[in-house]
């Protein structure tokens, strides 16, 4: 999936394989407003994305094929954020419906709603754990932004990092292990990666401000950003290893990296065409960008699984 304005305003269209190869892109979300910020459900099946055709921020449920719009919020409030979760039914948000932003959880089929953050302050940013019985997110209760750890069953909550500067975008890796977030400790803003506990860290940029980190369905390996100037660069570190991989030299904007569904190939965002398009190459880099789309208006942040940071549009 990705985002473009090849339709005249923000929509997420769904590719199979090379634009103009004869599989073409399939528009998932068909209305002329903002559409954006897709998770697809596990088993491939449904797409909740969150839209503005109601004035605010409501999420809408479609098929694989865009076919059918189903409205599961009604609020007057913004409802944002959304993912699926691993039992292909449960879909969790953020809402500011409280005047502050809370994380709630949806029942697809039955449509109903439980809150499960309540603190005074905010609480953004959440990821699903692999088995569903956890979700992480960030908060600013501490009076900086930190990484908690909420318990779906016991509806009970831990803090994971207890940094005085602010941690953001953590990010569960598929294999249930490891947390990845981002925190400026040296002045630029660079990767971690933490133990589900916050008893262990391990930074995986250094130099540069990082960004928009994506696990590789393995669990270990991440792909992420690096800004310096007005350059960014798309970069992976496999975890086994301890190397680091630089995937484009461009000398402008390559950014926003998601993987394939297999994890040996990255997909991200790049402006040496001349306009964002989506382009593709081996995970360890070495060789050719498969352009991946090629039209004349912004194509940008894809999500190939059921939650990328990247698809968040930063």
């Amino acid at each position: 999936m990705f985002h473009t304005f090849r339709s005249g305003d923000l929509e997420v269209f769904r590719l199979n394989s090379i634009e103009g190869s004869g599989d073409e892109p399939i528009n998932l979300t068909k209305d002329s407003s903002t559409d954006s910020r897709p998770s697809r459900s596990p088993d491939g099946t449904l797409v909740v994305f969150q839209t503005t055709r109601h004035g605010n921020v409501e999420l809408y449920l479609t098929d694989s094929e865009g076919n059918a719009q189903t409205r599961l919020t009604n609020t007057v409030s913004n409802n944002i954020n959304a993912a699926f979760g691993p039992d292909n039914k449960t879909i969790v948000f953020q809402s500011d419906r409280n005047g502050r932003w809370d994380i709630y959880r949806l029942d697809k089929d039955t449509g109903v709603e439980t809150q499960l953050t309540a603190s005074a302050s905010d609480n953004i940013n959440l990821f699903w754990s692999p088995d569903a019985n956890w979700i992480t997110y960030q908060s600013n209760r501490s009076g900086a932004w930190n990484i908690y750890i909420f318990d779906v069953a016991k509806a009970t909550e831990y803090q994971v990092t207890n940094f005085a500067m602010d941690v953001i975008n953590p990010s569960w890796s598929p294999n249930g292990k490891q947390i990845s977030f981002f925190v400026n400790t040296i002045g630029t803003l660079d990767l971690y990666v933490t133990n589900i506990q916050g008893t262990s860290f391990k930074q995986i940029s250094i130099g540069g401000d990082a960004g928009n980190a994506a696990w590789a369905p393995q669990g270990d390996r991440l792909a992420y950003q690096v800004s310096i100037g007005s350059n960014t660069d798309v970069y992976t570190y496999d975890l086994v290893t301890n190397t680091e991989y630089k995937l484009t030299d461009f000398n402008g904007s390559d950014s926003a990296p998601s993987w394939n569904c297999l994890g040996t190939e990255v997909v991200f965002t790049s402006v040496s065409s001349g306009n964002p398009d989506l382009y593709s190459t081996w995970w360890q880099g070495g060789s050719a960008h498969t352009q991946l789309t090629n039209h004349l208006s912004t194509d940008k942040w894809s999500s190939a699984t059921t939650k990328e940071t990247g698809s968040r549009g930063y």
